[in-house]
């Protein structure tokens, strides 16, 4: 230390510049990889990544309990390879699954799809589908259902695209896409490690179970090592809000936007004391947002709303709540809604999606 001080005294004493270079070490966030084998499926239990392709597929005519068992082998197959960084073979895009970037996929499956390949009786919860919640619900086809809906995350959107991209391939002797949905919040290493911001500007997920704690696994994992899926694509009022001032939307959100601080003094339908739940009540909460231009002159932008649940009571009662007197429901409406199965995690190569029920 004291010979660089003596360093710059010498250079200003003759006259010269001193510059100081300050080199940061790169992050290689291409070569980061999540691990797809495990008790339970990945892309739920990790930190979020900053973009993601929710997409619905249904069964096409004819395929049998035998067809989504190859289908299923498949896809299994490629997206261990492809979340990994691995080559699959015939690949239309060779060298695209290089930057696998914490590239995950998520598999699940809608009562539809065991009905359509007669094992309805193995459907493995009471409920068949979400209960409409007639005050706030503008729900459309297009965006609702589905016999199964893949959630792909990561945090390269061209690795997301050629994973998707692969399964639609490997799909189209079974199965043909009915919605995609497509969403981001924080890029990668931009605000890392905390809650990002919905379209509001809300601190989205604040009160999420910790990853790895008992309260996690007790609010998301069922016995059988899977979980339920809840997808609901909520439009945004942005114009509306946008009028509010930050007092009136601390008001009607319940916590101050700069900091997502819990505001005392709230109204009693504000959406944070409608949303809150006591311990060991909750749910998992995924959000993406979404900005899909306009229609007819109304902006299509908003929050994919993805949430894990062992039981779909957890996200009922809360749902309720908010469906009934939330004053944030001025500014939003459901427009999809959808509910799968997500079955336990693969723990070899020799496992495969479904194996359970559909050998």
């Amino acid at each position: 230390m004291l010979k660089k001080v003596l360093l710059v005294l010498l250079v200003l004493a003759l006259g010269g510049a001193v510059v100081f270079s300050r080199t940061t070490e790169s992050v290689d966030f291409g070569a980061r990889t999540e691990s797809f084998y495990g008790a339970h499926q990945n892309g739920i239990e990790l930190p979020s990544q900053a973009n993601v392709s929710v997409i619905a597929f249904d069964l096409n005519a004819g395929v049998d309990k035998a067809a989504a068992g190859r289908f299923m082998r498949v896809w299994s197959a490629d997206t261990a390879k492809l979340t990994q960084g691995q080559p699959v073979i015939g690949d239309i895009t060779p060298g695209a699954e290089q930057n696998p970037a914490r590239l995950t996929a998520t598999f699940g499956f809608g009562f539809s799809f065991y009905e359509k390949l007669g094992i309805a009786d193995q459907w493995p919860i009471a409920e068949k589908e979400i209960p409409e919640f007639k005050k706030i619900d503008k729900l459309q086809p297009q965006w609702s259902d589905g016999d199964i809906v893949v959630q792909i995350a990561g945090d390269d959107p061209l690795a997301i695209f050629h994973l998707a991209e692969m399964l639609r391939r490997d799909a189209k002797p079974f199965a043909t896409v009915k919605w995609q949905q497509r969403g981001f919040i924080n890029a990668a290493g931009v605000n890392a490690g905390k809650v990002s911001r919905n379209l509001l500007g809300q601190l989205d997920g604040i009160v999420n179970p910790k990853f790895g704690s008992d309260a996690f696994a007790k609010t998301v994992w069922r016995k059988d090592g899977g979980t339920l899926m809840v997808v609901r694509r909520i439009q945004m009022n942005l114009d509306t809000w946008d009028k509010l001032s930050s007092a009136g939307k601390t008001h009607v959100t319940g916590r101050k936007m700069s900091t997502g601080e819990k505001r005392a003094s709230q109204q009693a339908n504000a959406h944070v004391n409608l949303a809150f739940t006591q311990m060991g009540e909750g749910i998992f909460r995924r959000g993406y947002n979404y900005d899909d231009n306009y229609l007819n002159g109304v902006r299509q932008a908003g929050l994919i709303f993805i949430s894990y649940q062992e039981s779909l009571e957890r996200f009922v009662k809360i749902q309720s709540k908010l469906a009934e007197i939330d004053a944030l429901n001025i500014w939003t409406t459901p427009i999809g809604s959808g509910l799968y199965y997500v079955p336990k995690g693969l723990t070899s190569q020799d496992e495969w999606l479904m194996q359970d029920f559909l050998i």
